[in-house]
């Protein structure tokens, strides 16, 4: 399956979090990791992210069958800040590679 998961946890407590997920999936942008990933691998990612979890983190985990039913698309502002934001589809993680 393909997954997406972010964190959102105190500043003293993102490199737990990022040492877990980068182990198990890319790391895309701050606090957001995505890739394949099968059930049983998933399953041992959350019980790491239970053990270390206090009151007050918060993690969310997108999921779907397969990376080609998703759809991403970020926001971006112009560097003038002007204006309506743009939508940049990314379909980077449709594919089986990546060139560098």
């Amino acid at each position: 399956m393909f997954m997406l998961m972010t964190y959102d946890v105190e500043a003293k407590r993102t490199l737990i979090f990022r040492k877990i997920l980068r182990r198990y999936l890319n790391h895309e942008q701050y606090s957001v990791f995505t890739g394949d990933i099968t059930e049983a691998v998933a399953i041992r990612l959350r019980r790491e992210l239970s053990e270390v979890m206090i009151p007050g983190d918060r993690l969310t985990e997108i999921t779907a069958a397969n990376r080609k039913n998703v759809q991403i698309t970020h926001l971006v502002k112009s560097d003038s800040g002007k204006g309506e934001v743009a939508r940049q589809p990314d379909t980077r993680h449709q594919t089986d590679f990546s060139v560098l």
